[in-house]
């Protein structure tokens, strides 16, 4: 297996690229011409595929396939397939993803034994490949392991969910035939979830890159590359607040000592812990009383509450007409059970919660600009941006790194005039710029207190030096 020109390349599949097929025809592994079957049902004859030299599958009606998940799914004629566990190489014998996990192995090796990867960035890969290994290893003995959020992407040294960072936890997991449940992009980062082995209803692939050139795609398969999910109701609620509620033979007092002790305005009222009877509300309690002061506890239920709950994964946006018009949802999670409430009150928290650094960034984009505007000609601009190899339309239309290629050129520092450091209020720039990129993509975690004290700080600083 060489070591040669392909290692920069290898190297990333251990941060954060999913492994293709070409991958393994490079290192050996596979051969285009190699024979693949897939045994859908003991008794009936395999599905079958050949390699082609391009890396795709090709099944024996002609349709080319790039992921083994998708020709798995075609040929089995289902939903989705786990492709790189159900394909085997008849040659040898071994599933694909026996195959990937070998190339894994060998390129942790080389990271292991290369001169220009620091040792904290080897003994972190290594560190991740080894959890990973292990975890599969749980999952298949039938005792997957279970870890918060906030431990899992820990292992990937991250504190919250952007877009990049999700990729490459969902390609590393992809590469060990794992994921999580519940989704670990769909739940609070207090969440405990398991690392399990890729089910066939997980398990498809791409579509995207998938192009059977003798058939349309097939419609309905999902992606295998990372997709938004957005922010869901799970998201939206602190795990570790549980379900208030109360069985239907409860009693007034029983109900509103329950909203009373919690400060809550509704409780839900259930049969059992998958099953939701409906609600009870101050509102609902007062009508059942005007409408009959002998009313029993059971008139005060609400029951069109049962047709508001919504699975965790749910997005905010699918359901904000209904909590517009009825105040409260309930969120079933991913056992089915009636898991929590979210009320209107929650969306106004967090979109303080989202909109607070999200206008704070605003104020230092308008600030920076007005700076630069007011300070710099055009042509001095042009220039710092062409000196940090960016382009420039106009004064107008700048970014942050244009602000940051201009402050950090060293001729526009010394006009600006400021008695600071450049090397220090780049650093800090640099850093409201990751942020900002974080609120702006829609990172469903929040902003972290200690994130928003660098962006009030700096908008501080800013309006005082630029007077």
């Amino acid at each position: 297996m060489s070591n040669g020109p392909s290692r920069p390349r290898r190297k990333h599949l251990l941060n954060g690229r999913r492994v293709r097929l070409t991958d393994l025809i490079d290192a050996g592994l596979l051969r285009p011409g190699d024979e693949l079957f897939f045994q859908q049902r003991i008794g009936e004859p395999p599905h079958e595929a050949v390699v082609t030299e391009r890396g795709r599958l090709r099944l024996p009606d002609g349709r080319e396939f790039t992921t083994p998940s998708r020709a798995g799914a075609t040929a089995a004629r289902r939903r989705a397939v786990a492709g790189w566990s159900a394909w085997q190489v008849r040659r040898t014998g071994s599933s694909l993803h026996r195959l990937r996990l070998e190339l894994l192995q060998a390129v942790a090796r080389e990271v292991d034994t290369d001169q220009e990867t620091s040792e904290e960035e080897t003994w972190a890969v290594r560190r991740r490949f080894e959890t990973l290994e292990a975890a599969r290893a749980e999952a298949e003995s039938g005792q997957p392991r279970s870890l918060t959020v906030r431990e899992f992407i820990g292992l990937w040294g991250l504190e919250d969910r952007d877009r990049m960072a999700t990729a490459q936890v969902e390609a590393d997991l992809a590469n060990h035939g794992l994921t999580t449940s519940p989704d670990f992009r769909a739940v609070n980062l207090d969440r405990v979830i398991q690392v399990v082995l890729l089910q066939d209803h997980e398990a498809s692939e791409s579509d995207a890159d998938d192009t059977a050139e003798t058939s349309s795609p097939n419609i309905g398969e999902l992606g295998e590359e990372s997709v938004d999910i957005g922010l869901t109701l799970d998201n939206l609620f602190p795990h570790r607040m549980s379900l208030v509620s109360v069985a239907p033979t409860a009693t007034f007092e029983e109900a509103i000592t329950a909203m009373e002790l919690n400060d809550y305005s509704q409780v839900a009222v259930l049969a059992n812990s998958h099953t939701l009877y409906g609600s009870v509300s101050w509102e609902s309690i007062a009508a059942a009383k005007h409408r009959d002061p002998g009313a029993s506890f059971g008139d005060a239920i609400d029951r069109r509450a049962r047709d508001r709950v919504f699975d965790y994964d749910t997005r905010l946006l699918d359901v904000l007409s209904t909590l517009q018009q009825h105040g409260f949802i309930f969120v079933r999670d991913d056992q089915r059970k009636i898991s929590g409430i979210v009320t209107a009150a929650d969306v106004v928290r967090k979109y303080d919660e989202t909109a607070t650094p999200f206008f704070l960034i605003g104020e230092i984009d308008q600030e920076l600009r007005h700076l630069i505007v007011n300070t710099f000609d055009e042509e001095t601009v042009r220039q710092a941006c062409g000196g940090a190899h960016l382009s420039f339309k106009s004064l107008e239309t700048m970014t942050m790194a244009q602000y940051q290629a201009v402050l950090n050129n060293a001729n526009c520092w010394e006009q600006l005039g400021w008695p600071l450091s450049r090397g220090l209020f780049i650093e800090r720039l640099d850093e409201i710029r990751r942020i900002r990129n974080n609120v702006m993509h829609f990172n469903p975690d929040p902003v972290r207190a200690s994130e928003m004290a660098k962006l009030r700080n700096f908008l501080r600083l800013i309006q005082a030096y630029r007077g």
